[in-house]
């Protein structure tokens, strides 16, 4: 049986880059632009080091009337995908840039952990390619992180997405790690049957 997970999260948090990250292959269309670029929800195979499993690339929340999709479509379009694959473990990605995290973040965090219901849900924080150490976001921001709701003990890795031939010389290797720690996040997280 090869498992789901599906990676959600607001438009440009950089969740296409995620899927192209952990699947070489991949190919998932990115951009810089303002509006999404993912326009229909798609499974890639995944290798987790030995272990396979399905992830699914997601439209992106919180679009607004600029995007492709306003945000309540784009919300009940997810439901209705989530209904409909049997997901196994939910990746929320959330960016990590100052002042970049909204109410709307843990809203959307809380929302679609009712959702799936008794499915875990793991955060990915990305964007963290000028942060002096990204492993530790998370402890530096507990205080933001109470504040949206999103609880501490949550399992979570903090990265950047950003393809290896985009980031400064000096932080190359920050691919290499975050690429292994999403990895790791899923293999231990996805219920075992």
């Amino acid at each position: 049986m090869s498992c789901n997970v599906v990676i959600i999260g607001h438009s440009g948090v950089g969740k296409s880059s995620l899927i192209n990250m952990l699947c070489p292959e991949a190919g998932a269309f990115t951009s810089n632009d303002a509006s999404g670029c993912t326009k229909v929800e798609r499974a890639y195979k995944c290798d987790l080091g030995g272990q396979f499993c399905q992830v699914h690339d997601t439209i992106g929340l919180e679009e607004g009337f600029w995007g492709f999709l306003w945000a309540p479509k784009a919300e009940r379009q997810l439901k209705a995908y989530l209904k409909t694959i049997n997901p196994h473990l939910l990746v929320y990605c959330m960016p990590g840039m100052r002042s970049s995290l909204k109410k709307s973040h843990g809203r959307n965090f809380k929302k679609f952990r009712s959702v799936v219901g008794k499915v875990p849900v793991v955060v990915v924080v990305t964007n963290l390619e000028g942060s002096g150490n990204p492993k530790g976001w998370w402890t530096a921001n507990l205080e933001t992180l109470r504040k949206l709701e999103i609880p501490e003990s949550t399992k979570h890795a903090c990265v950047t997405t950003l393809p290896k031939d985009d980031l400064e010389p000096g932080k190359k290797h920050l691919y290499d790690s975050s690429r292994e720690a999403v990895k790791a996040l899923i293999r231990n997280n996805i219920p075992r049957y």
